[in-house]
């Protein structure tokens, strides 16, 4: 894979990120706040999985084991973060 791939690929993930930080601090729902970042997460996670860990490459069925472990670290932990502010009543 050339360098532009790669370096496109970080330049989205430095774009996320900064991204990321700038929502933190505003005054947004905790509910919005909460689904925002972790959704941001996942898409970080799934690019640097596929690119750097070079997944994109192997089998469809290692592929599709991946992104549902994925997707239920997701809801797991959005549920875990969303039941956090409820018992704290944020």
């Amino acid at each position: 894979m050339s360098i532009k791939v790669y370096s496109s690929i970080f330049a989205v993930l430095i774009g996320s990120t900064a991204f990321e930080l700038a929502i933190i601090g505003q005054p947004l729902a905790r509910n919005v706040l909460v689904t925002s970042v972790m959704g941001l997460a996942g898409i970080k996670a799934l690019l640097v999985a596929l690119f750097f860990q070079h997944l994109k490459d192997e089998p469809r069925s290692v592929s599709s084991l991946l992104l549902l472990g994925l997707v239920a670290a997701f809801i797991l932990l959005t549920l875990s973060l969303l039941s956090i502010g409820a018992l704290h009543g944020v």
